[in-house]
């Protein structure tokens, strides 16, 4: 399971050329696994938002990004390996 406080920010906030370089360097299952674990924290989220006890509603919205940050980063890749 990835951390995602390697990548969102946690207790000291990471910036966002700082997550993108992370990406960049993680490879395409450690990407997926980290996919994987993300969308697991916004079905958690989700949750508490409906019945209400979201510590920090602006998570979800990072969350959010970070999935699109991710997919971005995979499609750049299929793109490149595609074009060789």
């Amino acid at each position: 399971m990835a951390d995602l406080n390697k990548y969102l920010s946690g207790a000291k906030p990471v910036k966002v050329y700082e997550q993108r370089e992370r990406l960049r360097e993680a490879d395409e299952t450690e990407l997926r696994e980290i996919l994987k674990d993300v969308e697991a924290e916004i079905l958690n989220l989700r949750t508490q938002a409906i019945m209400q006890n979201v510590e920090n509603p602006m998570r979800l919205r990072a969350i959010r990004k970070m999935v699109a940050r991710i997919h971005t980063e995979l499609g750049a890749r299929e793109r490149k390996t595609a074009a060789v």
